[in-house]
């Protein structure tokens, strides 16, 4: 079974698909082809290129547009990545082997340095994940703490409103039981002072003297209760 022709492109064609100018893929030809790289030509002119050649261009794009290598570099990386050419006759006379080994050589120096800064730049990323785990773990630390403090926060107030009602209730209960020793002694307190005479009428209580005489009692006597009760 013979072998299948390939078609092959136009310079155009290849610019269009890599998404540049034809100007660009003229460029990048010229460096691949000062380091060995072997376009078959029609005509002795014009570049005809094969699916082999459209990988090593979009090669030498990558590495310009995201490595952000020189066109020199990246052409002695992808020269490099495609092995040396068996076709010898379309090498251009004007550059010599041993001047293509040392343009690579020289060049290898700015792949190593940009693999140099690429390892770093991992570092940092490492570094940056582990400051954003280290983050994470503490402000998990600090929402504990939070909830602990709220928790604690919550049992005080609960606490001190367990304790206002107890003295609530308590001073209620001591002035209800002071009101009635107060209503006891009001009794014998002389008849002048209790009641309100009256000549047309039978005799009335003087309620606003009561009342006085109560309210001074369970004053002067409060905080003496109190404190006994809180003792006992």
């Amino acid at each position: 079974m013979g072998n299948v022709i390939e078609a092959s492109m136009k310079t155009s064609e290849i610019a269009s698909r890599l998404g540049v100018e034809t100007v660009t893929i003229r460029k990048y030809c010229l460096e691949l082809e000062k380091r060995g790289f072997v376009f078959q030509r029609n005509d002795g002119k014009n570049r005809d290129f094969t699916s082999e050649d459209l990988n090593a261009l979009s090669q030498m794009k990558h590495l310009i547009e995201v490595a952000k290598m020189s066109r020199v570099a990246a052409a002695s990386v992808v020269v490099a990545g495609h092995g040396p050419s068996n076709d010898t006759e379309n090498e251009p006379p004007s550059v010599s082997i041993s001047l293509v080994q040392t343009e690579r050589t020289e060049n290898m120096d700015e792949v190593q340095r940009y693999l140099g800064r690429q390892d770093e730049l991992i570092r940092n990323v490492q570094d940056v994940n582990n400051a954003v785990i280290s983050m994470k773990e503490m402000m998990e630390g600090f929402q504990q703490q939070l909830a602990t403090v709220t928790e604690e926060n919550h049992a005080l107030k609960d606490a001190k409103r367990s304790q206002y009602t107890t003295k609530f209730l308590t001073v209620h209960r001591l002035k209800i039981k002071l009101r009635e020793e107060a209503e006891a002694l009001w009794q014998l307190e002389p008849e002048e002072k209790r009641l309100i005479k009256r000549w047309f009428r039978k005799s009335e209580e003087n309620q606003i003297e009561k009342d006085r005489f109560i309210r001074n009692f369970v004053d002067a006597n409060l905080e003496k209760s109190l404190k006994t009760e809180i003792i006992d």
